[in-house]
């Protein structure tokens, strides 16, 4: 398993305060977290630095987090690369959930969200694809 100072985490959240509380809940294990605040700037970065997981927000302006995945996940077939993509969003119906999934999105967390399972869902899936 990697260390966590060597675990590069993208954050894609457009509203100050969610990034300022996930900012201080990753920073404090330890990850080296970038936050941008729409889906294009998702894509700028994951073009010009390696990360281990992205926390993706569903509704941002200029991109939302669904088309900002769906180009991710096409370009990673082309590239052979694979990046985690775990939503991060206020919207809790099980359907909302569903589509997540279905566009390739790995995991769900809906705000607002309970440190712990934060946590838990992060791990997991670094473990999972970085053992």
């Amino acid at each position: 398993m990697l260390k966590p100072e060597s675990i590069k985490i993208l954050v894609a959240e457009d509203n100050y305060i969610n990034q300022k509380l996930i900012n201080k809940l990753l920073i404090n294990k330890g990850y080296d977290v970038t936050i941008v605040d729409d889906g294009q700037k998702v894509l700028d970065e994951i073009e010009k630095a390696k990360y281990h997981l992205v926390l993706m927000d569903i509704q941002m302006l200029v991109m939302d987090g669904y088309q900002s995945t769906k180009i991710i996940r096409a370009k990673e077939i082309t590239n052979g690369t694979y990046i985690p993509i775990i939503a991060v969003t206020a919207f809790a119906m099980e359907s909302d959930k569903q589509k997540c999934f279905e566009i390739g999105m790995d995991d769900y967390i809906s705000k607002p969200f309970n440190k712990d399972d934060f946590y838990k869902i992060i791990e997991k899936h670094l473990l999972i694809h970085y053992g």
